[in-house]
């Protein structure tokens, strides 16, 4: 299963691929948005995680933009923002699941392993 993992906190973006890569996962990490969807027009990803906070092009911009060309792709939101707007808004542009940080890294792996589940089914 391969994931791209996005996220402009680096020491979060390398535990999370750490992590990820440990339980035999390929990932592609990125701080950059636009270098996630220039990767995924290359390759077939099986998930993308993603912060909402970041420069240039947001989270919510990447969520829209990937589900236009790639319905299907399931795609978990993560963000230390705890507005219920950004919430509604990132389910309504198609996210799959929602974290708010600090993440736990065992939630994550178990949310991850959750939503590649109902992909296969």
């Amino acid at each position: 299963m391969k994931i791209i993992v996005v996220d402009d906190d680096v020491i979060m973006l390398q535990a999370i691929k750490t992590m990820l890569a440990k339980q035999g996962y390929h990932v592609f990490a990125t701080t950059d948005a636009q270098d996630a969807l220039d990767t995924l027009e290359e390759d077939t990803f099986d998930l993308i995680i993603s912060d909402i906070m970041m420069p240039y092009v947001s989270g919510i911009e990447l969520l829209s933009a990937i589900k236009k060309v790639r319905k299907g792709l399931p795609i978990i939101i993560i963000s230390a923002l705890d507005q219920q707007e950004v919430i509604l808004t990132a389910f309504e542009e198609g996210a799959d699941d929602f974290i708010k940080k600090p993440l736990n890294l065992n939630e994550l792996l178990l949310r991850v392993k959750h939503v590649l589940n109902k992909k296969r089914a």
